[in-house]
This record gives structure tokens, sequence and C-alpha cells, in this order.
């Protein structure tokens, strides 16, 4: 009896280890109160990273306020990166111009700045093994 009960906490301790659920919460600063919303796409791998298809999770926020908050819950251990956007006109995209920069506000986790082109998944990748948050100020051109 005691052997089972000891296998079972072995069990249930390392279950629990291995299967561990996290929180990730984002603040995104500079958005445009009272103008659509913003877009959360949650990425978990270099490929297709800001390919919609490759999103493993999104959400979308009013942008009732200067700012916004939006936690991602039950996460496992693992690298994640974060793209944001806001959504000015409501059409369910980020607008670019002619030469595909983005007209409308948008970030990334690490609040990286891009230079001439987007950034790559290791550069805005934040390791998630407990609870974690962060925060991205929209970058408005």
């Amino acid at each position: 009896m005691k052997i089972k009960m000891i296998s079972l906490i072995i069990l249930l301790t390392v279950n629990s280890a291995l299967f561990a659920q996290h929180n990730f919460s984002v603040e995104v600063s500079g958005v445009e109160p009272g103008k659509g919303s913003v877009f959360f796409g949650l990425y978990d791998k270099e490929k297709g990273f800001l390919d919609n298809a490759s999103q493993i999770a999104t959400a979308k926020v009013k942008a009732t306020e200067n700012k916004v908050v939006y936690t991602f819950k039950n996460l496992p251990d693992g690298d994640y990166a974060i793209a944001v956007y806001q959504d000015l006109n409501n059409n369910g995209k980020c607008d670019r111009n002619m030469i595909g920069y983005p007209t409308e506000g948008f970030g990334f986790s690490k609040n990286y700045k891009p230079k001439l082109s987007a950034p790559d998944f290791d550069e805005v990748k934040i390791p998630i093994n407990q609870y974690a948050k962060t925060c991205i100020a929209l970058i408005v051109k």
C-alpha cells in the first residue's frame, strides 16, 4: 500500500511538471482610444512566424483607452512571440502602404523596433516557464 501511494505521488508530481500551464499577459500602449480594436497574435515557432495561419492563439480587444491588456492562459513551457496591431478602420487586417510598411499601429514582443524588415522569431521570443508579462508600445508612422 505504501509503495502504491509513493508511486501515485511521484506520478502526479511528474505529470504536473510536464504539463505546467502558465499565463502570459501582454499590455499594449500607444493605442488610439475609440478607434477600432487591437489584435494579438501568439506564435510558438520560427516556421510561419507572422503568418496568420501559424498563430497558436489570437485575441481582439476593443480600443477604449490608450492601453489594452490581454492574457493568454494555460500555456505550456516554451518560447513565445507576440505580434499586435490596432485595426483603426475595422477591416480585419493590418493595412500597409505601397512598400509593405504598416499604416496602422503595430508592435512585437520585447518591444522590438524593426529597421528594414519584420523581425525573426528568435529576435522577439520570450521564454515562458512561469507567469510572464510583457509591454509593447505601438509603432505608428
